[in-house]
């Protein structure tokens, strides 16, 4: 319950740092809270592959939003927070061992198509880079929604809301950025990008 705790106040402390435009406060609390939800699952996960797995998503994870702070070298943060999913990904993977259900892959793939439709006329040049991240994105939810609809485990269902939020999250951030500003959209980016990280570490705790 501490460790949750302390996750969920640093993980605060970096959103009003970013309502401030306080960069260094929003950054180094950013880093931690990843640092933390870290720690939490090397103690207290179980030994298995996933986990490691999952070590390296939060470690690209630090990584790319270190480098997104700072507005620099936008196809590096960009290439790292695509790894960080795939690395996400395999950690669903490896849980996997039935068959696949596809109609679930089809409604996500049904979804993202719509989403991207509704954003397109914004997009202009970042056509490429949205259809790329959405792609991984939706790869990602459905091998977690796969693993849930297999173990049908509160874990496995934690870890398939957590990719849910993590689309969510992405979804508010490309439309707040490129087609509509939203009111207060950091708070919404920000927290639900915490939550998924935390909700895809609890996946594989409880």
């Amino acid at each position: 319950m501490w460790s949750w705790l302390a996750i969920g106040l640093s993980g605060l402390y970096s959103v009003l740092g970013a309502k401030q435009a306080n960069l260094p406060q929003s950054l180094l609390f950013k880093v931690l809270t990843l640092l933390l939800l870290l720690i939490l699952v090397l103690t207290e996960g179980p030994s298995a592959s996933q986990i490691y797995w999952i070590v390296g998503g939060l470690l690209v994870s630090m990584f790319a939003d270190t480098l997104h702070s700072f507005k620099s070298r936008k196809s590096f943060y960009f290439v790292s927070y695509l790894l960080a999913q795939l690395l996400y990904s395999q950690a669903f993977w490896v849980q996997l061992n039935g068959e696949m259900i596809w109609w679930l892959l089809a409604l996500l793939l049904a979804a993202s198509v719509v989403a991207f439709f509704l954003l397109l006329p914004q997009l202009d040049s970042l056509v490429f880079p949205v259809v790329v991240m959405g792609g991984v994105l939706v790869f990602l939810a459905w091998l977690a929604g796969e693993v849930w609809l297999q173990a049908a485990t509160r874990g496995a269902a934690l870890g398939f809301l957590g990719t849910l939020v993590m689309i969510g999250s992405a979804l508010t951030y490309a439309i707040h950025g490129y087609r509509k500003p939203m009111k207060r959209a950091y708070l919404w980016v920000s927290g639900s990008y915490f939550f998924a990280h935390a909700l895809i570490v609890a996946s594989v705790i409880y």
